[in-house]
């Protein structure tokens, strides 16, 4: 006879791989799409989760979520039932299970603190798949994609922020054959609780936030509120909204004079979307309506702002035509290899390319860069400011040839020159000027804007499998620092913290101290400065302790907790 839940599993497997799914399949559609997605993503079915890292227990989540799981653990006792706490990245954080032999079990299948249950490392499964759903779920036997959980049977729920981000989820797991629909119920029972007590330890000025999220949003155009610490956003504002975005438009928000002008209008560089930024004064603290919308289109009557005339936007490539010489200038390490190329990354088709470095010993081997051109091949010269002045004819004659043959249709390659005019000798500086170069860069010092896309990019790269993720307060204080080097500066500081990190959440306290300590960008007074300074010798002499800094200071624990925030010294994580 045979095994019904073999064949369910077969099912299962079929309809994945098949595509085909009915309403009259016995399957339930949350778990088919959970299957296609973890089949389509490679996951293993036979291999038990193998990602482990270290848990950090003083995350928001685990502080709000660890009182709730210890009294349900009481209720549940002799139940036979486990509760699970995972983060956002799908490592279980926490666990509760009064039995002895359940616990042998689940450890025989990694299902314990460190190891990752997120969708994307173990198939389906309810810790990983409700956060990925955004609702609660019941996963029952051989519903689990992987063949070591399907003698379990789990409900699960995501857990959400004040501000409606998930920030983890909560699973009520146990033996198959104890499987009760009552788990869901249970499941979402604590889960809410976790929530209420993200709420109560939220900021006072998060009711003035959401009174304004009630009052200036719509249902359908793109909006949220935000101070600096949260924000809150509509259905079609949650595109636009995540930790870099939220630091970056934070960011701009800031360098704009609102004494001079009540609303701050911007592109956003690199995109067709517009923002309008409105300052609300209401409240415990000033916080900020933005409504996003695209470049050139009138926004609704109610914005208080006059719409623009229409705009074409003409940037380098947007026709897939890539152009035949790029010239992007601006400070080393501010990016311009990357500018370069991506403009030559607009064709439909892209071509390999070559990396010349010029340096003041060493010019390019001006004969081999006109073959390669020639033959299809992007070339790239970096650092032209450093070419002897007897090599700068060399370089006029490439470009020249270059233009003119690809005027002639006789090449589609691409001539990509990265420059810095204020360290180039009068010759040179001459040519860049000729050549009139296609785009600027500018030191992160004077565009701090671009650091949280900047830290979304370098993260992408130093850990591709996306375990980790950088606090807006960290974030904050990355946009804070000046970034004396630039770019590299930047990436080698996130690899590190990536390598070094033991949750999967990166937090302020997780910086370096000089990054922890950087100095808002406001302007501060000499006062300011030397107070700042004062309270960090201080902190550093207290070991980090609030309450004996604020004695060796002299002042009580509430001045120095509001001076921290003012002076950019806070290290609480505002929000999650």
């Amino acid at each position: 006879m045979s095994d019904p839940v073999r064949e369910a599993r077969e099912q299962l497997i079929r309809v994945g791989l098949s595509g085909k799914y009915g309403s009259s399949d016995a399957v339930p559609d949350v778990i088919v799409r959970s299957w296609r997605r973890s089949i389509s993503s490679a996951v293993k079915s036979s291999v038990t989760s193998q990602r482990y890292q270290d848990v950090d227990t003083d995350s928001l989540l685990c502080r709000a979520a660890v009182p709730v799981l210890d009294r349900w653990q009481h209720q549940l006792a002799d139940t036979g039932t486990t509760l699970f706490l995972s983060d956002r990245g799908g490592s279980i954080v926490a666990r509760r299970t009064s039995d002895n032999s359940e616990r042998r079990r689940l450890d025989s299948v990694h299902a314990a603190e460190g190891f990752d249950y997120s969708e994307d490392a173990i198939g389906t499964n309810g810790l990983g798949t409700s956060m990925v759903e955004r609702r609660p779920i019941f996963v029952k036997g051989s519903q689990h994609y992987n063949d070591a959980l399907a003698a379990l049977a789990c409900a699960a729920a995501p857990v959400y922020t004040p501000a409606g981000l998930v920030v983890g989820s909560v699973s009520l797991g146990g033996p198959v054959e104890a499987a009760s629909p009552i788990m869901l119920s249970l499941t979402r029972e604590i889960s809410q609780q976790i929530e209420e007590r993200l709420r109560a330890s939220s900021r006072p000025q998060d009711l003035a936030l959401a009174m304004s999220f009630m009052r200036f949003t719509s249902s359908q155009r793109p909006t949220v509120v935000m101070d600096k610490e949260s924000i809150l956003a509509n259905t079609p504002g949650l595109p636009y909204v995540n930790v870099a975005s939220h630091v970056m438009l934070w960011e701009l928000i800031n360098s704009h004079n609102w004494s001079s002008n009540s609303t701050l209008r911007r592109h956003l560089e690199e995109t067709f979307i517009e923002i309008t930024a409105r300052r609300v004064v209401d409240g415990p603290r000033e916080h900020f309506v933005v409504h996003f919308s695209n470049f050139g289109e009138t926004p609704d009557h109610d914005s208080g702002v006059a719409a623009p005339s229409k705009t074409t936007i003409t940037t380098l490539g947007r026709d897939n035509t890539a152009p035949a010489v790029v010239v992007v200038d601006g400070p080393r390490g501010s990016g311009r290899a990357t500018v370069a190329g991506r403009l030559r990354t607009t064709r439909e088709r892209v071509a390999r390319l070559e990396v010349f470095v010029v340096s003041a010993a060493a010019a390019p081997p001006w004969t081999t860069v006109e073959g390669l051109l020639a033959g299809g091949t992007d070339v790239l010269i970096r650092r032209v400011e450093e070419l002897a002045e007897n090599e700068i004819p060399s370089l006029a004659g490439v470009v020249e040839r270059q233009r003119k043959a690809r005027a002639a249709g006789q090449r589609a390659s691409s001539l990509l020159l990265t420059s810095w005019r204020d360290r180039a000798a009068p010759i040179v500086l001459a040519f860049i000027d000729a050549a009139g170069p296609a785009e600027h860069t500018e030191c992160l010092a004077q565009r701090p804007e671009r650091i949280p896309g900047l830290v979304r990019v370098l993260l992408n790269v130093v850990d591709p499998e996306a375990r980790h993720t950088i606090s807006p307060a960290a974030l904050q204080s990355m946009v804070q620092w000046n970034w004396p080097g630039n770019i590299s500066e930047l990436a080698d500081t996130v690899a590190g913290l990536v390598r070094e990190a033991k949750g999967s959440v990166i937090e302020r306290r997780h910086l370096p101290k000089h990054l922890q300590q950087s100095p808002p960008r406001r302007h501060m007074s000499m006062m300011e400065t030397a107070e700042r300074g004062a309270i960090i010798r201080a902190l550093d002499a207290a070991g980090g302790n609030k309450s004996e800094a604020a004695a060796l200071l002299g002042m009580g624990r509430t001045t120095l907790y509001r001076r921290l925030r003012q002076l950019g010294l806070d290290t609480g994580e505002g929000s999650i």
